[in-house]
């Protein structure tokens, strides 16, 4: 279902004009630990790019109420501020607004097919964002694998090529430090909490047991430049 335009607050119209996103319930959990992690991230904001700023935008009125996604999200938009400096040089702006957006599928009006990633980066590519984000937040975090089991790998490579290894590193592993709530967490507890919270045989279990080895290179490699200080 297309999202109507409506009136948008002053504040939002410069990122997204026209686009309205339906209330949401939320519980007074999330909604701590959307301040929390929020609070973090408005600090990294200063100096970003624009399209971090608008990304931010964004994803609070996607992701505002959906199961902590929205402290989530901030989370992983504060760690990739620590690792910018790692990513090719055109890539960082993508990689900061991906980083706020890689999970905006989930939002119900834009999970057209239940994969979270395609649905996500469609939406943001019929909304002009530009290729290089959309293609971050379509392959995010080894979605391959999933794409795969969904059966919508052949759409997947379609439409979007894959990033570059660094920028996908990257957005793994910022992804993988930040806990379903917005707390930093080592990847391997992430990844056993992911494994634990959907059954076996899952799609989503599936996929994350078979992503294993390429996620931990993932993670290696960017924590073994941080150590080096490049």
């Amino acid at each position: 279902m297309q999202l109507q335009p409506v009136q948008l607050p002053p504040a939002c119209a410069t990122s997204y004009d026209g686009w309205a996103m339906p209330p949401r319930v939320v519980s007074d959990q999330d909604e701590a630990a959307e301040r929390t992690a929020l609070k973090v991230t408005n600090r990294s904001l200063h100096g970003t790019e624009p399209e971090g700023s608008a990304a931010a935008t964004l994803a609070t009125h996607l992701l505002h109420g959906l199961d902590g996604r929205l402290a989530h999200s901030a989370t992983v938009a504060a760690q990739i501020e620590r690792v910018a400096d790692l990513v090719e040089t055109d890539w960082r702006p993508s990689a900061r607004a991906a980083a706020w957006l890689h999970d905006v599928g989930y939002h119900p009006d834009l999970a057209r097919t239940g994969f979270h990633p395609l649905d996500g980066a469609r939406w943001l590519r019929d909304h002009a964002w530009p290729d290089e984000t959309c293609r971050l937040v379509a392959w995010h975090t080894q979605s391959l694998e999933e794409a795969l089991l969904y059966g919508f790998a052949t759409e997947l490579a379609a439409e979007f090529d894959p990033p570059p290894q660094l920028a996908a590193s990257a957005l793994a592993w910022a992804d993988l430090t930040s806990s379903p709530n917005g707390e930093l967490w080592d990847p391997e507890r992430r990844l056993a909490e992911i494994l634990d919270r959907y059954p076996p045989g899952s799609n989503v279990h599936e996929a994350t047991r078979r992503s294993l080895p390429r996620l931990r290179a993932a993670v290696t490699q960017i924590e073994d430049l941080l150590c080096d200080g490049r």
